[in-house]
């Protein structure tokens, strides 16, 4: 799945899906730059993709990659 983060909150980074816009979701900004080796301040703006897996309590995301 490829996502965007569309804006930066504090400390939390809001994502959304590129190809399903209503597919949104919320992470801590400064675990997702280091996921993705990147620095905090080129966050905003920035293309991934990441495999998920349905779980009991939500999605596990991991695999992230820069697009």
């Amino acid at each position: 799945m490829e996502y965007v983060v569309i804006e930066l909150r504090g400390a939390t980074a809001h994502c959304q899906a590129v190809d399903e816009p209503s597919r949104m979701f919320k992470t801590g900004a400064d675990v997702l730059a280091e996921q993705l080796g990147i620095a905090l301040p080129d966050l905003l703006g920035c293309h991934y993709t990441c495999w998920e897996t349905p779980g009991e309590y939500g999605v596990f995301r991991r695999a992230f990659e820069l697009v």
